[in-house]
């Protein structure tokens, strides 16, 4: 296959499956094992944590955002949950092979950037 032939980045990321999660469905839930991350292709999708007085939304996220990639910079389990609201939600699926191609394709100082700054989100959320 030439280069011309070959997909681009963004295009390996396009052909990555799609979920569907109805509304009030879950994504994934804090602490567990994280194996993808998700782009929101269509609908919202609420990030949260529970505390003593119910659901802590911590963010809401529409078409284009990224989400759950911090179990995969860290190997650690998901600091949040998330959930479809507000409607459906459509999903990209990148999967852990395909996000650490991406990291590999990095350079060592960008890579250890990355994983600075995910350690400082973690350790703030402690």
């Amino acid at each position: 296959m030439s280069d011309a032939e070959r997909p681009s980045g963004s295009n390996r990321i396009a052909e990555a499956n799609r979920q569907h999660f109805n509304e009030g469905q879950h994504v994934f839930r804090e602490g567990e094992v994280g194996d993808s991350a998700f782009i929101v292709v269509d609908g919202t999708v609420a990030i949260y944590r529970l505390t003593e007085e119910g659901e802590q939304v911590l963010a809401t996220l529409a078409k284009g955002a990224m989400f759950g990639e911090m179990a995969l910079i860290d190997d650690d389990v998901r600091m949040a949950s998330a959930k479809a609201v507000d409607g459906s939600a459509e999903l990209l699926v990148v999967s852990r092979a395909m996000f650490q191609k991406k990291m590999d394709g990095l350079d060592p100082f960008t890579r250890g950037l990355i994983k600075i700054l995910a350690d400082n989100v973690r350790n703030a959320q402690k």
